[in-house]
Parts: C-alpha cells; structure tokens; sequence
C-alpha cells in the first residue's frame, strides 16, 4: 500500500515556531500586567496597620448649631481640621506623614457630605479628625419634631479605602435645648446659656409688640436708655408698656417644658419661639422671660435671664452703667402675667399720658406685683446662691451672650 508522504518542509518549520513565539508573547504579556495590577493594588503592611474608630454623637440639637454656628474656636486645638465639630475620628497610623482623608455624611437632608483632609506627621501617635459640617441650616431651624437619621463615616489613607462605618443618630427638634451635659467620666457641663439663643431681638413678632406699646399709650416713645438720660422710672414704664401688651393679648402661664426626646446625659427643655409664645397666648417662665428678654433687648435695654432648679424669670438693668454687677436690677415674675384680674379696662387704649395716673392702674399695680415677687426671689434666695457658687443658680447677661457669639436663631 502507498503512505503519503509525511516530510516536513521549511515552511512547516516556520509556521510553527511563529506560533510559540505568539503564545510566549501573550504569556509574558499576562505575567507582566499581573505583577502590575499586584503592585497597584497589594496593601502594604504599613498601610494596613493604620487604625481608625469614629467618636460620634448620638443626639444633635439644631438650637445648639444653629446658636453657636458663627462661634470661632479660640486657642490652639489637638484636633486637626475643625475643633468645634462634634464628628470626630481617631486615627493612627504606623507610618509617618500619612495622608487621610475623612469623610461624613449624615442620611436625610439636614447635611451634605462633609470632608477633611490631612497629613499625619508622625508615626504611632493618634489624632483625632474632625470634618466641619456643612449643615443646612434653614432645615435645621424649621425642624419641629425629632428625627432618626445614621451617620456614615469613610477613611482613605494614602489613596487607598480603608472602608465605612456607621452609627445611629437622633437630630432633635429645634426648640428642644440642652441645659447640662454629663461626659463618660461623670463631669456635667452647664450649657444653660444657649436659652439666650432663643431670645430674639430680630423676630418680626418684637416690632408689632411695641407697635402696640405706643397704640395703646402706656408710653408716647421708646427710647431705650436714651444715652444713659432715662431715669430708672422711664426705663420701668417701657418695661410696664410690654406688660400691658402682653396683657392685652392675655398671655397666660403654662407649665408645659417637656422635651422632644429624651437622653440618661443630657438634660433638656422644650422652649418656645417668642412669635410662638405671642400666638399661642402662653408661655412657661423660660418663654415668658425670653419674650421680655427680646423686647428689651431690641429697644437697647440689657436683659438677664434669671436661673434656678425649675424655674426662670427676668431682670433688667434700670442703668446701663451698672451693666455686668448685680447693681440697678430689677426683676420681673412672667409667671404672674395671666394671673390677676383679667383687667377689661385695658381693651381700650389709657386716656392720657399721665404717669401717676398709669400707676394707679390695675394693670400698672399687677405689674408692680411682678416686680415685687421677682426681686424679693432673687434677693432671698438666687443671691446668696450666686455667692456660693452654686452651678443650679445663675445669671445669663444677653449682652454678654452675644459678645461670646451666641445668635439668635432664625426663623
């Protein structure tokens, strides 16, 4: 039988060793973008070694951010970024110079994602990160009922994703205030002067008030302290000329302080708007004193607002020299508002500018009532608390609050 003839010629030689030539290339070709991408993407040790843990609040209170928004930070910070942001990170890092990338985001629509980025000098020392919030403060101010919402929190070192974590935050409603805070060690700190943000010389409330002062005639100007020439009888008159107001309006007591939500450390108050107040022709004592406390202020009369375990009430400078002393004080019960006589006699406007006449007013004598009550409080029991140092009692100075950076919040 005939074989085919099986020789093998020069082309068949060629042909082949182009062909391992072409699948030597292609495996070189793998192993080199293999080693590459290996490259890129292995962790080094270093990198893995870094550590991170959020420091995180469970509870925010918008009247505090939105009190305290404009407040710069004074003296130097170990925290890197922001000092006064409650969203913080711990970071260490096993090398030196890192560079880290935070980033925070709250669900829901009170925040935007919020940044920082720095580089960590030395090795093995921790830091502690804090991203400024962009909050969106109208949202904040308008928020009247406590939300739930999860704060997330993301790491970069270096480039690299070091992963998220989460944890669950309540955002209380705005006209919840907290009053002291107790820290992990048991150390409480007094923050009972943010009531000063809910006294509001700019609501539009104040100016219809004294509109009214005028119309109904208990005064014919409001002048404040006129340049330091009002006598301590002019300044008590445009107080009284408020009283009436109020009175007009019948503006009763209520005793109603309950907060939003609630908190094993952080003690809290419900406070309302003064156009809230005004509207609702009720108020407890911290209401009713920084509605006075607004009125006041707007008509350049320095108010203070009056602390004690359970209550609040107002005082007033009668001389504008005697600011910061317990000096030219009077004070005034704003929970004797409703209290009296309904007073019909107030319906219609005074008949005449007569001083002495006013006072003899039953209006004019439940305010001197109020007034008696407020300073006999102070002088017999807040006084001499104040001189011990007591932390339950205290004086909260608009003036001074507003030096220090505490705003009103807006509505």
């Amino acid at each position: 039988m005939l074989q085919p003839n099986r020789h093998c010629d020069a082309s068949d030689n060629s042909r082949a060793f182009h062909k391992y030539r072409r699948a030597y290339a292609s495996a070189l070709v793998i192993l080199c973008v293999t080693v590459v991408i290996g490259s890129i993407y292995s962790v080094p040790q270093e990198i893995v070694s870094l550590t991170w843990e959020p420091v995180l609040p469970t509870q925010m209170f918008p009247a505090k951010i939105l009190a305290v928004g404009g407040m710069q930070s004074k003296g130097a910070s170990p925290i890197l970024c922001d000092p006064r942001s409650s969203f913080r990170v711990k970071v260490k890092s096993s090398t030196p110079a890192s560079r880290v990338h935070v980033e925070v985001k709250v669900d829901g629509f009170f925040i935007d994602a919020s940044s920082c980025d720095v580089t960590l000098e030395n090795a093995g020392q921790e830091y502690l990160i804090a991203p400024t919030p962009r909050w969106d403060m109208h949202k904040l101010a308008y928020n009247d009922e406590p939300s739930p919402a999860t704060i997330v929190v993301n790491v970069k070192a270096d480039g690299l994703d070091l992963g998220q974590k989460t944890s669950r935050l309540q955002i209380r409603a705005v006209n919840d205030i907290p009053v002291a805070v107790k820290d992990e060690e048991g150390h409480i700190t007094d923050q009972s002067r943010l009531f000063a943000a809910f006294v509001n010389e700019n609501s539009p409330i104040i100016d219809e008030i004294l509109k009214e002062s005028l119309e109904w005639g208990a005064v014919q100007q409001i002048t404040g302290y006129r340049q330091g020439k009002a006598s301590a009888d002019d300044v008590r008159m445009q107080v009284f000329a408020i009283w009436n107001v109020l009175q007009r309006h019948r503006v009763k007591y209520s005793s109603i302080t309950t907060a939003s939500g609630f908190s094993d450390n952080v003690r809290s108050q419900s406070v309302r708007f003064v156009d809230e107040t005004f509207r609702m022709d009720q108020a407890n004592c911290v209401d009713g004193s920084v509605l006075f406390a607004s009125v006041l202020y707007k008509i350049g009369i320095f108010p203070v607002l009056v602390r004690k375990p359970g209550h609040m009430f107002v005082g007033y400078y009668l001389d504008p020299r005697s600011h910061g002393t317990l000096n030219s004080l009077e004070f005034l019960e704003t929970t004797m508002l409703g209290s009296g006589n309904p007073v019909a006699l107030v319906d219609k406007p005074f008949p005449r500018h007569d001083r002495q006449w006013l006072q003899s007013t039953i209006s004019y004598t439940e305010f001197a009532a109020a007034t008696k009550k407020g300073d006999q409080e102070f002088k017999l029991e807040v006084s001499p608390k104040l001189g011990n140092n007591d932390p339950s009692y205290g004086l909260i100075d608009i003036k001074k609050a507003r030096e220090e950076g505490i705003s009103p919040i807006p509505r």
